[in-house]
């Protein structure tokens, strides 16, 4: 009786499947239904603000760039002013400094060509260094022999100032300056005798 039925029940599934896969094939295939919708575009003003934007950072580049030449204006005229403030105190120093006093005598009174008396001047003037600060005054008269050609003799102290170190700044001035131009033509004698005065007042 079992194996009746089991073999029943084969054949009932065989037939149920036979069914199903005929009745696929009569059946027609239903297609898919396709529906559409309107779309309309849309503008966004988005971009347009981003465009803006963009336009709108140069300019503020640009006054930046316009802002600091004026800072640096600003530090120009203080550094300009610092300079001037720095020339007024350089002007007060010189001011304060002791002062040298140079002066020429000459041993004649015939002698009236000054433009060699200033050139004599002048070169011992250059040679003239004395940077300390002395408290009073300090004077020193130099005498010496210009030869006929420029040449320098008989240097000698002629007045001291009591002041070995400044005498002996004296003597070097006339030192260096020598030889002198030679005498003028005009002048007929054999020398020409010079006091130099070098007098320093604080």
């Amino acid at each position: 009786m079992d194996s009746i039925r089991i073999r029943i029940a084969f054949l009932c599934s065989c037939l149920i499947h036979i069914f199903l896969l005929i009745g696929l094939r009569i059946i027609p295939k239903s297609e898919p239904i396709v529906i559409s919708f309107p779309v309309e575009l849309i503008s966004l003003p988005t971009p347009e603000k981003k465009i803006e934007e963009e336009i709108v950072a140069p300019q503020q580049v640009k006054k930046e760039e316009i802002v600091l030449p004026k800072k640096q204006k600003k530090v120009v005229k203080q550094v300009e002013k610092k300079e001037t403030e720095d020339k007024k105190q350089e002007e007060q120093k010189v001011t304060s400094q002791p002062t040298t006093l140079p002066s020429l005598s000459l041993e004649t009174a015939k002698f009236p060509f000054t433009y060699y008396v200033n050139q004599v001047r002048k070169k011992i003037v250059e040679n003239w260094l004395w940077s300390q600060n002395y408290p009073g005054e300090l004077k020193t008269v130099v005498y010496f022999k210009i030869l006929r050609s420029g040449e320098v003799v008989d240097l000698r102290i002629k007045e001291s100032s009591n002041n070995k170190l400044y005498d002996n700044i004296c003597l070097r001035a006339v030192e260096l300056a020598k030889p002198f131009p030679p005498l003028p033509q005009g002048f007929t004698e054999e020398y020409l005798g010079v006091y130099f005065e070098f007098k320093y007042k604080e």
